[in-house]
């Protein structure tokens, strides 16, 4: 009989260790490869732009989210309006909660408009971005007030970057170690925060409760190491990726992607420093100069389209009615002869290589069209964190940098041009003249006069050539063939939906 029972009791184990051998390999985990992670880990204030909300929209959820038209769509807000110049009503989503369990209302709204009025949230971008907001009042559990200090017609559309953090956790923890612990309402919560990665687990009572059991971040800075983890099963989907990366993965088995992003990639001027740059002359030879058609199609497979603008076609506020940047190099050493530079000049370009598709090979070609006119562009890489670092300090080493005029999340030209303008806390880009247009396009509620500010705002910007347009920005990605439900949309990965099958 002790022989017997022993027997059934080895049994039992070892189906109870088989059971849970097969419940964990029956598990789904999501693995994507990215550049890097935010620096602030679980703190979504902190930063702004890809990659930063890839990571924020599998923890977090703004109040509104755009669509593909570019129109406000309901997320944690299911209905706004507005009371008079200065107060948006807001109705929140009900039977919402965050994954400590607490129930999301008015009073995470409460909480992070407070945040924003103290001092220590003066570093934070998202606050910045947000700064017409001054007060928040609760009319019950589940609508709330909105109050700015300045008419702000646009709210709505600024509303994504309004990520809900849990009050308590935030209030008790403070921000630096609720970044260690974060709470949100999206549908992963953070396990594990290192230089190689992240790891997240489902939440699975998330409004929005995701379809695989597990989320891992890989940092791989290098393009080709995504690619190869992808072929190599060690990876599901590889984000920033270009044409010959996407290619070299389809050849492999795996599907590619690609999409335009609401952005315009540009090599910005400093204006500020006594450099040839100061003189729109000299900016508009340099437009002039670079064949736009030649990089595209060459280096990007026509994936996009040149840029007309300081915004990309699916922005608010666009201005159909301004024509191409002609490729002209003739004109070109006729403008720089009458700036007074007939044989040309040098200047450095401060460059991330490695976050866009192709963007090594983009300077490259910029550079050579350059020199054909006599200009000498210098480039001079460095990474990402010091480009995001110097935008905030103004400590910028180089004569130019390249940026995105970024319209995501708002899908709204001034969205872009609040970081290239005055508006800046250090401006590289800054013309008082046009400073009113800017402001009446933020203020203003009669949207045919909005509109046609926002108009103006893109002509000047074109007849300055404020910067070196190049192109509406493409993104790529690839994947593994079993990847299901994979899309970005400005700037938003809806992670919920992704599925291995």
């Amino acid at each position: 009989m002790i022989a017997q029972f022993k027997c059934r009791a080895i049994a039992v184990a070892m189906l109870v260790a088989l059971t849970a051998a097969g419940a964990q390999a029956a598990e789904k985990v999501l693995r994507i490869g990215n550049i890097l992670m935010p620096q602030s880990v679980g703190n979504p204030y902190r930063t702004t732009g890809i990659p930063n909300i890839y990571t924020w929209a599998a923890m977090y959820d703004g109040l509104t989210r755009i669509d593909e038209q570019g129109r406000v769509q309901p997320w944690l807000a299911t209905s706004w309006r507005n009371i008079d110049p200065l107060t948006w009503r807001i109705t929140l989503r009900p039977n919402v909660i965050f994954s400590n369990g607490a129930p999301f209302n008015a009073e995470a709204v409460l909480s992070a408009v407070a945040y924003f009025q103290t001092p220590e949230a003066m570093r934070e971008l998202v606050a910045r971005e947000l700064k017409f907001l001054k007060a928040a009042r609760k009319i019950d559990e589940l609508t709330v007030d909105l109050i700015t200090d300045v008419p702000t017609p646009h709210l709505p559309r600024a509303l994504p970057l309004f990520y809900m953090t849990e009050p308590g956790q935030w209030q008790a923890l403070g921000p630096e170690k609720f970044a260690q612990s974060p709470v949100g309402t999206g549908p992963f919560t953070l396990e594990r925060a290192d230089v190689t990665g992240w790891k997240m687990r489902a939440f699975k009572q998330s409004w929005r409760a995701p379809k695989v059991d597990k989320l891992n971040w890989i940092v791989a800075p290098e393009a080709a190491t995504r690619v190869q983890a992808v072929l190599a099963n060690q990876m599901d989907i590889a984000l920033n990726l270009g044409p010959d990366e996407v290619n070299a993965i389809e050849m492999g088995g795996g599907k590619g992607m690609h999409w335009r992003n609401a952005s315009v990639w540009a090599i910005n001027f400093h204006t500020n420093k006594d450099t040839p740059l100061k003189d729109a002359r000299v900016r508009q030879a340099i437009n002039y100069a670079v064949d736009r058609e030649g990089l595209v199609q060459g280096l990007l497979e026509g994936a996009t389209a040149p840029a007309t603008q300081a915004a990309p076609p699916t922005a608010y506020g666009y201005d159909t009615s301004i024509p191409p940047i002609p490729y002209d190099p003739q004109t070109a050493k006729k403008l720089l002869a009458e700036a007074g530079y007939p044989n040309g000049f040098k200047f450095v370009v401060q460059a991330v290589v490695g976050s866009g598709p192709a963007d090594g090979a983009v300077y490259q070609k910029v550079a050579q069209d350059l020199s054909v006119i006599g200009i000498t562009m210098e480039i001079r890489q460095f990474p990402v964190s010091e480009l995001l670092r110097n935008a905030v300090d103004g400590a910028w080493d180089g004569d130019a940098f390249g940026m995105t005029y970024s319209t995501e999340p708002t899908i709204d030209v001034v969205r872009a041009i609040q970081s290239h303008s005055c508006l800046w806390v250090k401006p590289w880009y800054c013309d008082e003249r046009i400073m009113p247009a800017i402001r009446k396009a933020m203020t203003t509620f009669d949207e045919a006069e909005g509109l046609k500010a926002r108009h103006e705002v893109m002509q000047f910007y074109r007849k300055e050539y404020a910067a070196l347009f190049l192109y509406d920005l493409p993104r790529f990605a690839g994947m593994r063939a079993n990847v299901t439900g994979f899309q970005e949309l400005h700037g938003f990965i809806n992670l919920d939906r992704i599925d291995l099958n």
